[in-house]
């Protein structure tokens, strides 16, 4: 099995962006970087996030060092582990994107499917779970040689004090999740940027619809608690049984997912 092997061992391609600023940008490369970060046991069984030598883990869609958090490590886990950054803050001016690379342990069925959330808090405050995630999924795929890279519009913070919240939990007996080249980027717009193409998630009468993306093969959809609500496999989503609300829509294209808040009504 792989668990016993294991121990044996043991951005999105998104358009040019214009005018690109970044807002905050992490590698876990040093101690100094690492320490920065706040690690959190919310289920208090001593299991947490860590950080490791991608090389000494045998993990090769990283490099340098990563976070990693268990669900299984001779024997089974249920984590609720919280990793939580430095507070920055986000301009005002333009769009702002959150991009991040995951991964799990191997692409063998059954040890990928961990699951994980993103929070954006405000500055120090204190992590209760009950938030709302700006991304949420089980992992569908172990992108062990290629992490899969995540991209989140964060844009409804702008002029404000924050922190992010990576949450591994909801999920048991499966192995690990690594987080790596967490990323923060701003990009203003000049009058002779507005019509040049750009990823843009709309609403088409019943259809939730997305331009600039190509190769969507998959649509998740979940609530402003989280909760999974749909999946289709195609390219829009008949959104017409939901009740009105806010929903976080996730556009799966190859390794890549972009995901987006919509509002129902």
């Amino acid at each position: 099995m792989i668990k016993n092997l294991f121990f044996l061992g043991c951005l999105l391609v998104t358009p040019q962006l214009f005018a690109q600023t970044v807002v905050f940008e992490e590698n876990f490369d040093t101690p100094e970087r690492q320490a920065l970060w706040t690690i959190g046991d919310l289920d208090g069984d001593e299991d947490t996030w860590e950080f490791v030598d991608a090389v000494e883990a045998e993990a090769p869609s990283f490099s340098g060092y990563f976070a990693w958090s268990w669900s299984w490590f001779f024997g089974a886990l249920k984590p609720d582990n919280t990793l939580t950054s430095p507070v920055f803050k986000i301009p005002e001016g333009g769009k702002t994107e959150l991009t991040f690379k995951v991964s799990a342990a191997d692409n063998e069925e059954g040890f990928y499917e961990e699951h994980y959330a993103v929070y954006v808090i405000p500055a120090n405050s204190t992590f209760t779970g009950l938030e709302t995630p700006v991304f949420e999924e089980t992992l569908d795929g172990g992108y062990f040689d290629t992490a899969k890279i995540v991209n989140v519009d964060i844009s409804d913070y702008a002029n404000e004090d924050v922190q992010l919240v990576f949450r591994h939990y909801n999920c048991s007996d499966i192995l690990y999740i690594g987080l790596d080249d967490v990323k923060i980027t701003q990009e203003k717009l000049s009058t002779s940027d507005i019509n040049k193409e750009s990823i843009v998630v709309y609403q088409d009468n019943s259809f939730v619809k997305i331009s600039g993306l190509k190769n969507v093969k998959k649509i998740k959809v979940f609530d402003v608690t989280g909760k999974f609500v749909m999946e289709v496999h195609q390219s829009e989503a008949n959104i017409s049984s939901l009740p009105k609300g806010i929903y976080i829509v996730n556009f799966y294209s190859g390794d890549n997912v972009i995901s987006r808040k919509i509002v129902k009504k």
